[in-house]
């Protein structure tokens, strides 16, 4: 495709020289002699780039490395390049072990260079980064300037030319196949279909809130990378907005960041790249907007890391040209200069301020290393009588670059409970996942775990002061938004639903072995097997079984059978149900569960009971088969969540179907249907059939086409919901009888108490005909928010009796409606099994 040009040749606005440091190299390509275009008059594709960031890095091997990191989910590289002086390539290796020890809060700062991470287009649609990311490598590569060598003898800049690929692939191959260089704003090419939206990655996730959860393959991959080389700044460069944004930041900023020292990196950073644009004539605002509270973000889950992180936002780069209201042009080319200006400004800053970045960012660490960055949050205990929940969240935090391990019986008594907020002691019973604060990546591990929120006294003034600035009752003009860019609740023990305590010192604790322990395969037996139900991969073993042929029972009540108890919700596997051969296609379909077949040796109760196999109360399970309402023929809906978790956690075969289809397709094939958030259906006469028939359709937030006279509920919508909740936890109470709460324990007490996510304000009040599974207490006064933000006498009186999850018979099937997506980013799977009971159990009772 040859390269556009703007109707008119027009370009408004001042026009920067990508060549000004001179002189160049002339060994090492430009850009355009390998794209055979210029910067912004077209938008390049993954491998246009790879041909470009290859070439230069061949051509200046004595300043440039290129290291391939990973894949991402659809195959593509990952790659940083690396680039310093040639003395600092010379010695990467001692390089990367002299920041290892600065670290760890140790080592000599005086005589290694500070390390720069400049990162690009994580969002595929905005890709004035992406194209930015190759001007800048040519420069830094070719240029020989007394500023660009003062830069490189003094740091090391790793460049990720695009941490999106997947996504700026789909982005850039459709629009380039539509693009003609007009700048009307009703130009065709200015609409991105749902199905591109080049934003997400593969499983349409915006990994730029994936650093809690760490979910999605690409995150992980590049903050592994990050981890290995401990840059002291971070510079994640986005757009398009309606000018360019730089830090400073706005309120609330983490307190775990060390608010005083990151704000005076920003005010060193920030002054520095105002500078830069005040000498082009470039628009700019700071504190505004990208707040550094929430994070999952890269710019706060680096800057919790010990680097100066930071968001760029620039304003041209979502097409080739883009006319303002105001009649100026705004176009890729001056978003790409904006970023190379920016990218270069922060180099030059950082180099300039070498020796101080170094030692703030090692005095940091020392601080987290000896447990001082975190005050009287020393230690987190987790809790489980099963190891599996706790392998989960080890996992999640090992991503995160923190440290755990099992421990024995813990004597100590400064523990302060998750779920009571009581000083109490840990019980002795049950496994230990135990987390110690003091190490290098405290702050991150603090601002993940803890179960509290502390926003600046000022923020929170502020924000309290907009909800009474207006007379009660006004709706218009009304008051005022609040000031939250994202989540503001997230503390992983309340998200994995764990039993957990937080405690005031750390003594040394017995270490102990465990997770990842083998299954032992059950010795044969006449009856059959039964798998009592704790984790959610027993019953995803149940799913796996049916899936290979074995009928599984369902006991719906509790049994006692040979001295044994098994609690309602335990899985049976019987040889009268099953044909001879059984046994093998089990253990075949099972063996990567890690989940414990017990062989039964009778199927006659225990003295004084009569539940057992034979029971009513064991029920058949139908043999599931899952579609996923993925988006209508119009859009995508907001299914990536769902999807991933069906395909990459839960590993279940689903079908993808069109919204459509459930007004004209033959349903009879599935057994559940979910709808995921946004998705816009209307409850037709054939849905309703099939759940009248035993489907079960699931709701996954976004419930209004559930509800209502003569549809699958009808719930009444709180009147009055007060200001939007900007994503927090709250305690609410579960149903023990409902086929979606087995699997499920106590967490305290005897009660089933659950941590659920709200946002926005649409709630709807429990039923008193019954089916409100998960809901709020009634009681007004009692407290509800675990963590996060909630707006001071109201949210509490607002979300009082109140429902989470409502389940409706509909004839002989289920409508299971989640007010909100428990799926959502993949950051909540306390709430999974929930999900997949509605899958497996609920088209069977």
């Amino acid at each position: 495709m040859l390269p556009i040009l703007i109707a008119g040749g027009l370009l408004l606005g001042p026009r920067l020289d990508f060549y000004a440091d001179k002189p160049y190299d002339p060994s090492v390509p430009k850009p355009e002699s390998i794209l055979h275009y210029g910067p912004g008059e077209k938008v390049t594709v993954f491998r246009d780039q790879e041909r470009t960031i290859m070439q230069i890095a061949q051509a200046a091997k004595e300043r440039v490395r290129i290291e391939e990191y990973g894949q991402s989910v659809e195959g593509r590289p990952l790659r940083v390049a690396i680039i310093g002086s040639a003395q600092n390539i010379a010695r990467l290796p001692e390089i990367r072990r002299e920041h290892e020890q600065l670290a760890r809060g140790l080592g000599d700062p005086s005589k290694t260079p500070v390390i720069v991470w400049i990162n690009e287009c994580i969002h595929g649609d905005e890709p004035a980064s992406f194209e930015a990311g190759m001007w800048t490598l040519y420069n830094l590569a070719a240029s020989r300037s007394a500023r660009i060598k003062n830069i490189l003898d003094n740091e090391i800049v790793i460049l990720n030319p695009v941490y999106n690929p997947d996504g700026h692939e789909r982005f850039a191959v459709y629009y380039d196949s539509v693009a003609t260089g007009s700048s009307d704003r009703y130009a065709f090419e200015g609409i991105e279909p749902g199905a591109i939206y080049g934003r997400l990655n593969h499983f349409r996730f915006d990994m730029n809130r994936d650093r809690v959860a760490f979910s999605q393959p690409e995150t992980k991959q590049e903050f592994a990378e990050y981890l290995r080389w401990n840059p002291q700044v971070y510079a994640d460069q986005h757009g398009q907005v309606g000018s360019y944004f730089f830090p400073p930041t706005p309120m609330s900023v983490n307190t775990n960041v060390d608010r005083d020292r990151v704000n005076r990196w920003y005010d060193v950073f920030g002054t520095a790249t105002g500078k830069a644009f005040d000498a082009h004539g470039f628009e700019y605002y700071v504190r505004d907007a990208f707040d550094l509270y929430y994070p999952g973000y890269l710019d706060s889950s680096t800057t919790l890391s010990g680097s100066i992180g930071m968001t760029h936002e620039t304003d041209g780069g979502a097409r080739i040209a883009s006319e303002r209201r105001d009649g100026s042009v705004v176009t890729l080319r001056s978003g790409i200069q904006k970023h190379f200006l920016s990218a270069l400004a922060v180099a030059e800053t950082a180099a300039q301020n070498r020796q101080a970045l170094l030692e703030s960012y090692r005095d940091f660490k020392r601080r987290c290393s000896e447990g001082k960055a975190v005050g009287s949050f020393q230690r987190v205990v987790m809790q489980s009588p099963d190891t599996r929940p706790l392998e989960r969240i080890a996992a999640q935090l090992k991503s995160a670059g923190i440290e755990s391990y099992y421990a024995g019986p813990i004597a100590q008594t400064d523990t302060h409970d998750y779920w009571s907020a009581a000083k109490t002691p840990i019980p002795s019973p049950g496994y230990r996942l135990v987390v110690d604060l003091a190490q290098p990546q405290a702050a991150l591990a603090k601002a993940l775990l803890e179960p509290s929120s502390d926003f600046e006294p000022q923020f929170t003034k502020e924000q309290v002061a907009k909800l009474s600035a207006v007379p009660d009752g006004e709706r218009y003009p009304g008051p005022e938004g609040g000031e939250f860019y994202d989540a503001t609740g997230w503390a992983l023990p309340y998200a994995h639903r764990l039993k957990a305590w937080w405690c005031e010192s750390a003594p040394a604790l017995q270490r102990v072995a465990a997770g990842n322990e083998p299954r032992p395969i059950p010795p044969k037996s006449t009856i059959g097997y039964a798998l009592p139900y704790s984790d959610q991969e027993d019953a995803l073993a149940a799913f796996d079984a049916l899936d290979a042929g074995v009928r599984v029972t369902l006991s719906t009540r509790p049994m006692s059978l040979g001295g044994a108890r098994y609690e309602r919700g335990t899985f049976l596997f019987l040889a009268d149900r099953n044909e001879d051969g059984y046994r093998e296609s089990l253990l075949a379909a099972t063996k990567h569960r890690n989940v414990s077949l017990i062989p039964l040796t009778t199927s006659f109760p225990d003295s004084g009971t009569r539940q057992g196999p034979g029971s009513e109360s064991a029920i058949l399970l139908r043999k599931p088969s899952v579609a996923l309402v993925m988006g209508s023929s119009e859009r995508l809906f907001d299914s990536g969540a769902a999807w991933f978790i069906l395909e990459r956690e839960f590993h279940v075969p689903f079908t993808p179907i069109l919204a459509e289809a459930l007004a004209s397709a033959d349903l009879s094939k599935y057994t559940a249907i979910i709808l995921p958030a946004g998705a816009s259906v209307a409850s037709s006469t054939r849905l309703r059939e099939w759940m009248n028939e035993g489907g079960c359709v699931v709701g996954l937030g976004n419930i209004g086409w559930a509800l209502g006279s003569g549809e699958a509920v009808d719930l009444d919508r709180v009147k009055d919901p007060g200001r939007d909740i900007p994503g927090s936890l709250f305690r609410a109470e579960g149903d023990s009888r409902s086929f979606l709460t087995m699997g499920y324990s106590p967490v305290e007490g005897t009660g089933l108490d659950f941590a659920v996510p709200i946002s926005g304000n649409t709630h709807y009040l429990a039923r008193k005909e019954g089916g409100s599974i998960i809901r709020f207490a009634q009681d007004a006064a009692a407290t509800k928010l675990l963590t996060g933000w909630e707006w001071p006498n109201e949210t509490e009186k607002v979300l009082a009796g109140t429902v989470w999850l409502q389940e409706a018979p509909v004839g002989r099937g289920h409508a299971v409606l989640f007010t909100h997506d428990p799926t959502e980013r993949a950051m909540w799977p306390g709430l999974d099994k929930m999900l997949i009971n509605a899958m497996l159990i609920g088209p069977s009772t």
